[in-house]
């Protein structure tokens, strides 16, 4: 036997319920890792345009 709200929306089962909320928290960890790949890739990539700008006898903290 399933539930529906007043509004017609299935009620999920408790075991539903707990995969809906693990498959929730895989998911923002997963945005929380790429976040944190592409803020050590933007590192990177400025590092690397600092060393470059070194290697044409600029100072990237001047600039």
């Amino acid at each position: 036997m399933r539930y529906f709200t007043a509004d017609g929306q299935l009620v999920p089962t408790p075991q539903e319920a707990e995969l809906q909320q693990r498959q929730a928290k895989e998911q923002a960890l997963l945005e929380k890792e790429q976040a944190l790949l592409e803020k050590e890739t933007e590192r990177q990539a400025k590092e690397k345009l600092a060393q470059k700008l070194r290697e044409l006898g600029i100072d990237p903290d001047t600039i």
